[in-house]
């Protein structure tokens, strides 16, 4: 590709991730070098005071949780505590993955727009690549603002509950957004004030995290399933035209190289997010577990905002999967492709390579959780079972300590 078209790419991959550069911004993060050192020093800054304050949510609801146990190991009051506990670990884990890869993703993202299609040299490759970005920018708009506005609503819910419960005349005490330990009485009157404050940066930290790198991902997991789909209207049209035998060579060659390119550029994003693929699909099923048993037996009061983290639970790890399962698929139908190609009409030499297509793509790729298992729709099928068999499990020892 010339200078211009790498530019050109370069600036349609930015565009498709622009929501994923604004979270990372707000917490400190950024793909692109500081301007100069007042604005190297506030990302670090801010960068620093996100991850402290997320560090201390973990904590803290870890000590809360401890100290639960101790205090009163029922079921009922122990189990609303986890799914905001595990969200903070997610956050955590997935944060410090975009940190330590940050450079690894840059690269990524600039090797990416070396083997960008070019719309001058190919309409319908054009055509697949404005419709995988449109529904890439949906996709991402929608997860964005179910997250946000979950957060929102767990934000304001204390302020509704003690409007509602001072409109009815009752006893009414302004509450707090998490259940957190703090080592002070943070009911005091200015305190309670702060700490309100804190907790609403503790969840916009938290969602930063989360959805920076879930965008990240299912931004490159697209254009990877992009590019994939692209080879195999590549592949389909193998001496299709009047081609000479060389001509036919030379274009199944850079195929094949293309196909390299891809597989190796799958394989650099899976070890990249490898640690929080298995941190989330660890987590996922006891955050949902834990947040249906709420919405179901517990907190009827709080059920919109459980019910959006629901929705969002659900898509985060359905998001993943669904890109992880897009590629296995994508990468299988690239045999099936070459297999349907004019390899008929070609000369011993290009049915050879086309073998040698036809066998690499039949060996699957897949994003794994440090090999522990791939991520794809099994696996989120996999986590909605074990989910259901918690809930269970704990629904059964809520009915048996009612009665």
């Amino acid at each position: 590709m010339s200078e211009t078209a790498i530019l050109k790419a370069k600036s349609e991959i930015n565009k498709s991730l622009v929501l994923i550069t604004f979270c990372m911004k707000s917490m400190g993060l950024s793909f692109e070098e500081p301007r100069n050192v007042m604005t190297f020093l506030f990302q670090k800054l801010v960068f620093i005071l996100s991850v402290c304050t997320l560090c201390y949510h973990v904590f803290g609801d870890f000590v809360y949780i401890g100290i639960t146990l101790s205090n009163s190991p029922r079921v009922e009051d122990v189990v609303p505590l986890f799914h905001t506990y595990g969200y903070g670990v997610l956050s955590m884990a997935k944060g410090f993955a975009l940190w330590y890869k940050k450079d690894k993703f840059k690269q990524l993202i600039d090797e990416l727009a070396v083997i960008w299609p070019d719309p001058q040299s190919d309409k319908e490759a054009q055509t697949i690549k404005e419709n995988s970005l449109s529904t890439l920018h949906i996709a991402h708009q929608w997860y964005f603002a179910i997250n946000i506005i979950g957060l929102w609503f767990y934000n304001l819910t204390p302020v509704a509950i003690y409007m509602y419960e001072s409109l009815l005349g009752q006893e009414s005490k302004m509450g707090l957004i998490w259940v957190s330990w703090y080592p002070f009485d943070k009911y005091k009157p200015v305190i309670h004030i702060f700490v309100y404050i804190f907790e609403i940066f503790i969840g916009q930290t938290c969602v930063w995290f989360m959805v920076s790198t879930d965008l990240l991902f299912s931004g490159m997991a697209s254009h990877i399933g992009m590019m994939l789909r692209i080879l195999q209207r590549r592949l389909q049209n193998v001496a299709i035209s009047n081609q000479t035998d060389e001509e036919v060579y030379k274009d199944i060659m850079e195929n094949i190289k293309l196909h390299q390119r891809l597989i190796r550029y799958c394989k650099d994003l899976s070890d990249a997010f490898s640690l929080a693929f298995l941190v989330n699909i660890m987590l996922s099923s006891v955050n949902i577990c834990c947040v249906v048993f709420v919405i179901v037996l517990l907190d009827p009061i709080m059920a919109v905002s459980n019910k959006l983290y629901l929705g969002s639970a659900l898509m985060q790890i359905g998001i993943l999967c669904w890109y992880g399962d897009l590629i296995i698929h994508a990468n299988a139908d690239v045999a099936v492709s070459a297999y349907n190609s004019g390899w008929y009409r070609t000369d011993p030499r290009c049915r050879r390579a086309l073998i040698f297509l036809i066998q690499r793509a039949q060996k699957p790729i897949a994003f794994t959780a440090m090999g522990f298992t791939n991520v794809s729709l099994t696996t989120y099928s996999s986590i909605l079972t074990t989910s259901y068999s918690y809930f269970a499990l704990a629904y059964t020892m809520y009915n048996k300590n009612s009665t």
